[in-house]
């Protein structure tokens, strides 16, 4: 809960990251982290648990609608209900993003989910609008949300070679450094005197 910075990731399925993401009260840690204004990067499927709701198509029950952390509003649905599958995509960044504008290259999407359509309210005058970036694919879905401490992006920076990697440089890089380490503690924690 202290950490500087805090990665959240999820696999393929929404479902299996949100359950897993339920499992460890994460709704919770992250909130407090947010609210704190303590840095949390979500990768992956988790992404589409940060929304309102997820439908998965469930064997014998047909479409499940399963409520989320409500984050922002919106529904994570499966890719294939697009005719879309998971692999890579460019990235259509919006100009205010500070840690996608100019990136480079494709992202790797392992997630069987997207969220198609963007309905926060980004007229409220005392919240800074999130910034929403955008895969190049028909129909395009969000590829991250960069709202204030909260990023969330649903492409898998380890998988997506040097644009993943410029990403996290820059999301590590934006961390505010808090000092709690001096250069005495450093020595110490490296093994010195």
């Amino acid at each position: 809960r202290e950490a500087d910075g805090m990665v959240v990731t999820g696999g393929a399925s929404s479902l299996e990251a949100y359950e897993d993401l339920k499992a460890k009260d994460a709704e919770r840690v992250i909130g407090r982290r947010v609210a704190g204004g303590r840095p949390v990067l979500v990768a992956g499927a988790a992404l589409s648990c940060l929304f309102d709701s997820i439908t998965v198509e469930h064997p014998q029950m047909g479409q499940v609608q399963v409520q989320c952390m409500g984050e922002w509003p919106g529904e994570g649905v499966e890719l294939s209900t697009r005719d879309l599958v998971p692999g890579t995509s460019a990235l259509s960044p919006s100009a205010d993003s500070t840690l996608l504008k100019d990136l480079e290259g494709e992202a790797h999407f392992k997630s069987e989910h997207g969220v198609f359509e963007w309905a926060f309210d980004q007229s409220i005058e005392y919240i800074a609008p999130p910034v929403v970036t955008w895969t190049v694919t028909e129909p395009a879905y969000i590829a991250a949300v960069e709202n204030g401490p909260l990023t969330a992006v649903q492409f898998c920076p380890v998988g997506s070679g040097e644009l993943g990697a410029e990403f996290m440089r820059r999301w590590v890089t934006s961390l505010a450094v808090t000092g709690r380490l001096s250069s005495d503690d450093s020595a110490t924690a490296a093994g010195g005197n």
